[in-house]
């Protein structure tokens, strides 16, 4: 099987309440700050039991496809969220944010 990039519209928010970021061995959750988390058969957080349906890598920047591959191998229920798209499309939601209107 061959990974390739599917575009399609998601609910940013829903990825961000249910994402986990990984380096090589292990994975870090950005709701608690945990850090150090074991991979293998990952589907919640230790810490704060947030539910883990997707995975993305910094190290995957670049089209670098061998964290996709890895992480996925490790992580097989979980959708990879390539992570430049993923902070851009979070800080375009930081950013838009800043400037609505308040009632």
């Amino acid at each position: 099987m061959e990974l390739i990039r599917i575009w399609q519209e998601v609910d940013v928010q829903e990825i961000t309440e249910n994402i986990v970021l990984v380096d090589d061995k292990f994975g870090h959750c950005p709701n608690c700050k945990k850090i150090g988390i074991e991979l293998k058969d990952l589907t919640n957080c230790p810490s704060c039991n947030r539910e883990f349906k997707y995975v993305s890598s910094k190290e995957a920047k670049g089209g670098k496809h061998e964290i996709v591959t890895r992480s996925l191998k490790k992580l097989p229920n979980m959708k990879f969220v390539d992570y430049d798209d993923y902070e851009r499309a979070v800080s375009k939601d930081k950013f838009g944010n800043l400037f609505k209107k308040t009632d």
